[in-house]
């Protein structure tokens, strides 16, 4: 089994998040999400699709980063325990978690709600 289905499986499998944040982005700019972990090796994912997760990446020793898919290299960026998404968009208004792995399971620690400001005026 590769890597990447190693990590979203741990990602589908593991508990909820204990703290849950709600952050909003103006559509067009970067925004920044920052996980409360203060860890070295972090990693992210989103609901894509009514509680079913995608890993997006990790972080590691503080300066490093690997994403699951290529194609996330353009639409986020990450740097310690903090993940970017690069020109916001409505699309992107979703569920984003981050956490460790602990014996061989991803625990996630925050779940970040992401919505537009723009959204929420109408």
């Amino acid at each position: 089994m590769d890597l990447l289905w190693m990590v979203l499986l741990a990602v589908l499998v593991c508990s909820e998040a204990l703290n849950v944040l709600n952050v909003t982005g103006e559509l067009g700019q970067d925004v920044t999400l920052t996980c409360s972990l203060n860890h070295n090796d972090i990693y992210w994912s989103m609901e894509i699709h009514n509680q079913l997760r995608i890993g997006i990446g990790r972080t590691f020793a503080s300066t490093f980063s690997s994403y699951n898919y290529e194609d996330f290299k353009s639409k986020f960026s990450m740097s310690r325990n903090q993940l970017v998404i690069r020109n916001f968009s409505a699309e992107d208004s979703r569920l984003y978690f981050c956490g460790r792995k602990k014996n061989d399971a991803v625990v996630l620690l925050d779940s970040i709600r992401l919505t537009s400001g723009d959204y929420q005026r109408l």
